[in-house]
């Protein structure tokens, strides 16, 4: 997530794989490699599952599964019908998660962090942990904690309204100028403005929109898995967005909020050895429970 509510909407606004089974295909693809215990990778916003490669490597180097997803819609995946784009995501995954013989830890960024949080609000039972990338369980409120998705509803339909009326060109345009201010190495920038940009605007628009208007934080007492929240260097600089991360998460039971020590909202870009540390003592502390 960014500094600010406006400047999440204003850097959205301006800017390998089969299905496990038929069904998934049309909430996201998924890359299964390796053999262990299963880990999710979810990516953010129009983001593709590349931008996990280097962590889902290390993960398999010891000993686990990675199933790296790339939403409908992003990256240039087909994009599913319908309304409900991030509900039908979390209901397919949740089902995934239900079927598989053992927990699973999921690790998502920005988006990614939202949907991996609202899985273990209702999927606790099937999750080991999760890692949240930069990401929280209700954007809307970043800015301001009184807003809720009433009071967000009229700028999100407008904003999925906008998002719909670009034009390839214009999305690829605008997103490339939206990373530009998220990852800080310039050839990373250009990698996944390509792939990133090939994303649907209408389908990134409503995500965003859904995004504004489904709050989690209600439900977060209901997670019974170790949770690691990892905001970014460059909002974690400043108190007020410190703490305002810190507010949305406090209900959860069992939780690790860092900080990491350089780089913008693609942490595990910018920052890649932190996101690893963080994650290597979580999966050593599951080993050890």
């Amino acid at each position: 997530m960014l500094r600010t509510i406006s400047r999440v909407l204003i850097c959205l606004a301006m800017g390998l794989s089969l299905p496990a089974h038929a069904d998934e295909a049309a909430a996201y693809s998924v890359d299964v490699r390796g053999d262990g215990p299963p880990v999710y990778f979810i990516p953010g916003l129009a983001s593709p599952g590349e931008v996990w490669e280097e962590l889902a490597a290390e993960l398999r180097d010891l000993g686990f599964q990675s199933r790296v997803l790339t939403l409908s819609g992003f990256a240039g995946q087909q994009p599913i019908t319908g309304d409900d784009f991030l509900p039908t995501v979390h209901q397919h995954l949740a089902a995934e998660l239900a079927e598989l013989d053992q927990p699973a830890l999921v690790i998502g960024h920005s988006l990614g962090a939202f949907m991996a949080l609202w899985l273990a609000t209702t999927s606790s039972e099937h999750l080991a942990g999760v890692v949240a990338v930069d990401g929280v369980p209700y954007l809307g409120a970043l800015a301001d904690a009184s807003a809720t998705p009433e009071s967000n509803r009229t700028n999100a339909e407008q904003m999925a309204s906008f998002m719909a009326s670009l034009t390839a060109e214009q999305y690829a345009a605008q997103n490339r100028m939206a990373l530009a201010g998220m990852i800080s190495d310039p050839e990373a920038v250009e990698r996944f403005a390509e792939t990133s940009g090939r994303s649907d605007p209408a389908t990134v628009g409503r995500a965003v929109a859904e995004m504004l208007t489904i709050d989690l934080r209600p439900e977060l007492h209901r997670i019974e898995v170790p949770v690691v929240l990892i905001q970014a260097a460059d909002s974690g600089a400043m108190d007020s967005m410190r703490e305002s991360y810190a507010a949305q998460v406090a209900p959860i039971a069992d939780l690790r909020h860092v900080v990491a020590s350089r780089g913008r909202h693609f942490v595990q870009l910018d920052d890649p050895e932190f996101v690893l540390s963080e994650v290597r003592a979580l999966l050593e502390r599951l080993n050890n429970d």
